[in-house]
């Protein structure tokens, strides 16, 4: 890794090279403090969509409880399909089949964790990014992690991963728990992404430009509450306040959006009834995951 002492950070691993830039109050730093740590493989790893059942039930998982913007008109009685993932909770959608993804964005809080019954640390990880489900040859995304200790401490950082090239966190990125983020992922060719990460409540942003990395189906736009993995096992997944992902769409290649109408909610579990955390649906753009059990 290499910091070069200007507006920037680049570095290269692999094949894969990074440039980094900031902001903050909306006007450009010093990004050379943004080091990018990397994340040795099958250590901590962000996976792809692993599927376990799928379901059309027409029963309501739960009552709506609140909507950060309290904005726009609730659709939670149109009952979305339901798919069950060993890792993940949320929204993927596939794209048109003949107008590649370009941009997928989405505004979430940093996970804000509270124990579950079990062993410690705890985590929790909010993302977003463009394939691993349909696609599950490479993915890229960027996001948070909050880790939960047994003194009820918690601590987030921020990170990106292309998988299967490399997993980078940037711990001093500033980020809480509760923070609301913006994650932008683009796709400017099918081996290289521009990912932005803005934190609202710091007044901070930055930008990574990564080349070289695995190419890309740009077939699946993904909104994702997460229990990763660690040395191949699932991390103590820790309980959450709901994790609201707003304004969240995608862009295609041609200039064409989509949003959440018909997208399947994303289970973590292999049932309604065991599932650590539900996704529900509340309109185009918006939608929320909730802990369970």
């Amino acid at each position: 890794m290499r910091l070069l002492p200007l507006l920037f950070a680049s570095v290269a691993a692999a094949e894969m090279s990074y440039t980094v830039t900031a902001t903050q109050g909306g006007k450009r730093i010093d990004a050379s403090h943004l080091t990018l740590e990397a994340i040795p493989w099958k250590s901590w790893t962000h996976s792809r969509w692993s599927s376990t059942t799928n379901s059309t039930s027409s029963s309501s998982p739960g009552a709506h409880k609140s909507h950060r913007s309290s904005s726009g008109s609730s659709e939670i009685d149109k009952r979305a399909p339901i798919s069950y993932s060993s890792g993940w909770c949320g929204i993927s959608k596939r794209g048109p089949s003949n107008d590649p993804i370009k941009t997928v964005v989405g505004s979430f809080t940093a996970p804000n964790l509270r124990d579950r019954t079990g062993t410690y640390p705890q985590f929790g990880a909010a993302w977003v990014g463009i394939d691993g489900a349909s696609c599950q040859s490479t993915l890229v995304q960027a996001g948070v992690t909050t880790i939960l200790n047994s003194n009820g401490g918690q601590s987030a950082s921020a990170w990106f991963e292309w998988v299967p090239n490399a997993s980078y966190t940037i711990p001093k990125f500033p980020v809480k728990a509760g923070d609301w983020l913006m994650v932008n992922v683009t796709a400017l060719t099918k081996n290289s992404a521009q990912i932005s990460i803005t934190n609202y409540d710091r007044d901070y942003a930055m930008t990574v430009t990564v080349t070289g990395g695995t190419t890309l189906c740009q077939a699946d736009a993904d909104w994702i509450v997460e229990d990763f993995t660690s040395g191949g096992k699932p991390v103590p997944f820790a309980r959450f306040d709901d994790i609201w992902f707003e304004d969240a769409r995608a862009t295609t290649a041609s200039g064409g959006t989509f949003g959440l109408d018909n997208a399947a909610m994303i289970y973590l579990g292999n049932s309604e009834s065991s599932a650590m955390c539900i996704a529900q649906p509340y309109d185009d753009s918006n939608f929320w995951c909730s802990s369970q059990n």
